[in-house]
């Protein structure tokens, strides 16, 4: 049987309700831009409250993933 471990900072560094989470994440998601040059070698992205990460780790993230439909 498998258990999920009740998360335990809800509502604190990020949204607490299911949606409200999704429409802050696909916020980040959408505004972030695909690689603007060379494809990375390395990839550091915070992971701080996603107020304060979310735009950078995102766009990080977004960089890989226009490397990799090249």
């Amino acid at each position: 049987m498998r258990r999920v471990r009740r998360p335990a900072v809800a509502g604190r560094f990020y949204p607490g309700e299911a949606g409200e989470l999704r429409g802050e994440v696909m916020g980040y998601i959408g505004g972030a831009s695909g690689c603007m040059g060379e494809v990375p070698k390395v990839l550091i992205a915070p992971h701080a409250g996603y107020l304060y990460s979310g735009p950078i780790a995102s766009g990080s993230n977004a960089s890989i993933a226009s490397a990799v439909r090249r």
